[in-house]
């Protein structure tokens, strides 16, 4: 269920069928025969690699452990190099890089699952407005990272504005995340998409508000993230607009797999230092 209040702003819908319509109940099966064991099992005996597990860094910043095993991914493994990726875990906070992204958690078929299984998304924190429109340079600063073949550091990925990805004329993620991007949403969740890009939207004034939350029920991932940016068009006061982070919802099949199948996972405290030895999986 919803925390008290929070879907006050949902009530405007379409004709709207049963929800329980839009999860993947593939997923639903997977979470209650508690499958997740025997993948991670298959996946870990199965990956050819030279090392797996960082107990060096145990007491170091999480960001300096993730460009260590990033090199390592790159360096020391053999056939599965490429399909390995390093991801920080921790307590989401404003301080962090990317406060300013919209988590939006999807199934394993890729529509949006939100945190309760029921399609609504939420972002926790406060917008401090600047009150100006978001500019190309900040649209196109998505979270995403890629390794460097030269450097074998992690560097940013330049992703496309909400413009020209609605026009077709930018092929280039608009979201960071881990999804499926040919996955396309249900007819009602299309309907709702059009709804809201057909809505005038200005800019807010300058302040302190909340965003959200949004019903994404239907949606694949990447059009509840074009709903949102399309939704919130001003800057905070860092200079930073609206972005989406897309990943599979914990305990999806999905969601396992590519944990176990090409993770090494970084846990990191409250101050950003690793307590715990990184392993895949």
């Amino acid at each position: 269920g919803h925390p008290p209040g929070a879907v006050a702003r949902l009530g405007e819908t379409l004709d709207e069928p049963d929800r329980s319509l839009f999860v993947d109940q593939s997923d639903v099966e997977f979470m209650k025969l508690g499958k997740a064991q025997e993948i991670t099992d298959t996946r870990i005996r199965k990956l050819v690699i030279n090392k797996d597990s960082w107990p060096e860094c145990l007491n170091m910043t999480a960001i300096a452990c993730k460009e260590k095993v990033d090199y390592d991914i790159m360096t020391l493994n053999t056939e599965v190099h490429h399909t390995i990726r390093s991801v920080i875990i921790d307590k989401r906070t404003e301080q962090q890089r990317w406060y300013n992204a919209v988590a939006i958690p999807i199934w394993s078929n890729g529509w949006v699952s939100g945190r309760y299984g029921d399609g609504v998304v939420y972002y926790d924190f406060f917008w401090n407005s600047a009150g100006v429109e978001v500019d190309d340079d900040e649209e196109r600063n998505i979270p995403l990272t890629e390794i460097d073949p030269e450097s074998h550091l992690p560097v940013q990925v330049s992703g496309s504005t909400l413009r020209d990805h609605l026009h077709g004329i930018d092929n280039r993620p608009i979201a960071g995340g881990h999804y499926d991007p040919t996955v396309r949403s249900t007819e009602f969740g299309k309907r709702k998409l059009e709804r809201e890009l057909g809505t005038d939207r200005e800019v807010a004034e300058r302040g302190r508000r909340r965003l959200g939350p949004w019903d994404c029920a239907g949606m694949s991932g990447i059009d509840c993230c074009l709903m949102i940016k399309h939704e919130i068009r001003d800057v905070d006061e860092n200079h930073h607009g609206i972005q989406c982070y897309l990943d599979y919802k914990t305990g999806t099949r999905k969601y396992y797999e590519q944990q176990y199948n090409g993770r090494v996972r970084i846990f990191a405290d409250e101050n950003g230092y690793v307590t715990k030895v990184p392993v895949i999986g």
